[in-house]
């Protein structure tokens, strides 16, 4: 199985190619937002404006598409590795020598695999597909037309908010709710939902196929509360279902569980379900184990003179970063817009305080700081 930091990396390169298109999104509107700051109201010509922005925008579109189709080719490679480990899993080992998969049901599993990157490839695509590059883009244009009949001042503030927003923002997935997302956060999770996927179900058809008849659940330190009872737990297969519908349920042991709403493998979940025999299968995680983790998460720590358990303390971290990335894209924005002091000043200062926040609260609850989660390529630092 794919371990946390390897699927990271593999995230971060698809990541890392949309962050590219990101800045160009934002360089080019900033350049336009100058050009609008050049002019009055009488001399604004919006024939070539709109001209000028048409023409970012199919250039931005067109290397939205180049990094998607790359990126794509790297989800292949990823989805294909959470398969491979599937056949090496050690619980699956023994079986496979004495009992090997016929051709079949390798071709099955093999299809599965390719069924879920083309669905989730698809999804990439089309997630680049409803990016609002020209709706953000004409909003931004408009609201510096409009500022220029106020006068300088009011245009310098105007763009400046303009601009912050556009950094803070990204480039944003519409869906047709009218709910916006970050595209790069939209595209991370959907490539770990499918991992699990492949993970899961690679797991429960081999299990299938080797007779086995019940399912264990993978298990790690600071769970999510809904999912922390029954981590690293075995049930027969008929109760599984009962889980993954948020019935009521019972392990081999015959501890009773009451429903919950999030399946596991689903919603962000970083379970997995796995084949079990309750013939030949042992255990991978002891109740002393499991009731270990259990009280270290729920002592967690005290931040800011509020009590938090350690999975709370995590969440918090990740709230932290995505904070401290959007004011380094915004830092980022500021110095493409004419390299706007004051407002790189100002988010530095937020940059600071997150930063001094999220270390403090990695301190406090022993966890490991990832700086790499911090970082925004071309960011520079100012003094404050």
């Amino acid at each position: 199985m794919l371990t946390e930091k390897e699927l990271d990396a593999a995230i971060k390169r698809i990541t890392d190619r949309l962050d590219e298109v990101n800045r160009l999104y934002i360089k080019k509107i900033a350049a336009q937002l100058l050009k609008i700051g050049e002019l009055n109201a009488t001399s604004i010509n919006r024939i070539i404006i709109m001209t000028d922005m048409g023409a970012d925008i199919r250039e931005i579109n067109r290397e939205l598409s180049t990094a998607t189709a790359l990126n794509v080719r790297d989800l292949y490679a990823i989805y294909q590795s959470a398969l491979s480990d599937s056949y090496t899993d050690p619980r699956f080992r023994a079986a496979l020598q004495s009992q090997p998969l016929s051709p079949e049901q390798n071709a099955r599993l093999t299809q599965f695999a390719q069924n879920v990157s083309t669905q989730t490839a698809q999804t990439m695509i089309n997630l680049s597909n409803t990016t609002a590059v020209a709706e953000t883009y004409k909003e931004a244009v408009d609201k510096a037309i409009l500022a220029t009949s106020a006068g300088l001042s009011s245009y310098q503030e105007a763009t400046r908010d303009i601009i912050r927003e556009l950094g803070y923002n990204g480039l944003q997935v519409q869906y047709e709710s009218g709910y916006h997302r970050r595209l790069d956060s939209a595209v991370r999770q959907n490539i770990i939902d499918g991992v699990n996927q492949i993970n899961q179900n690679a797991s429960l058809a081999m299990g299938e196929a080797l007779g086995f008849d019940a399912i264990e659940l993978s298990a790690h330190a600071n769970s999510a509360p809904d999912h922390e009872p029954v981590q690293g737990r075995v049930f027969l297969k008929a109760e599984f279902e009962k889980m993954q519908a948020g019935q009521d349920f019972y392990d081999v042991d015959g501890n009773h569980y009451a429903g919950f709403s999030r399946p596991i493998g689903e919603w962000n979940c970083m379970h997995i379900a796995m084949s079990f025999s309750t013939q030949h299968s042992k255990r991978r995680y002891t109740d002393e184990q499991l009731r270990q983790w259990k009280a270290d998460n729920a002592r967690g720590c005290e931040i800011a003179g509020k009590h938090y358990t350690i999975y709370q303390a995590r969440q918090l971290m990740r709230q932290l970063e995505t904070k401290v990335r959007r004011e380094k894209d915004a830092a980022n924005a500021a110095r493409l817009n004419g390299n706007d002091m004051t407002a790189r000043r100002s988010h530095q200062k937020a940059i600071n305080a997150l930063t001094k926040q999220y270390y403090a609260v990695a301190q406090a609850a022993g966890l490991t700081p990832r700086s790499a989660r911090l970082s925004v390529e071309g960011f520079k630092m100012v003094k404050v």
